[in-house]
């Protein structure tokens, strides 16, 4: 989820949240973020752990302060394929996009028992 659709979710008009900068500095961000006491979260009022700038039309860049469970709501997902083939796949990609030769056949070994037999996925036993 966009830290947008978040505030939006709870309610959370752009007018109410402090301009800001944009983009800010690093040292800006980690300076709002250290503040004593902590500033509080947008949404729930708990502690702000983490800090953002969000561009919003008609109302310009605003600073939203998260706390931990919030700001991991708005995280970005790690995209890394869960699958074994899905890797594969992503490196067979690579590998053509960096033009390496056989690229588009390349085979990888399904396990660390099939390597020591010489096996790749497919293959029969070498003898």
């Amino acid at each position: 989820m966009e830290p947008a659709g978040l505030l939006d979710q709870h309610g959370i008009k752009p007018a109410r949240l402090e301009g800001a900068p944009a983009p800010p500095a690093r040292w800006e961000t980690l300076a709002r973020v250290q503040e004593v006491p902590p500033r509080s979260c947008v949404v729930c009022g708990d502690p702000a752990a983490t800090a953002r700038v969000v561009c919003f039309a008609g109302a310009g860049p605003r600073w939203v302060d998260l706390c931990w469970g919030d700001g991991m709501a708005v995280r970005p997902r790690c995209r890394v394929p869960a699958t074994l083939e899905g890797i594969a796949a992503d490196l067979r990609a690579a590998a053509q996009e960096a033009g390496l030769p056989g690229a588009p056949s390349l085979s990888f070994y399904s396990s660390f028992e099939a390597a020591v037999s010489g096996r790749r996925n497919g293959e029969e036993a070498r003898r």
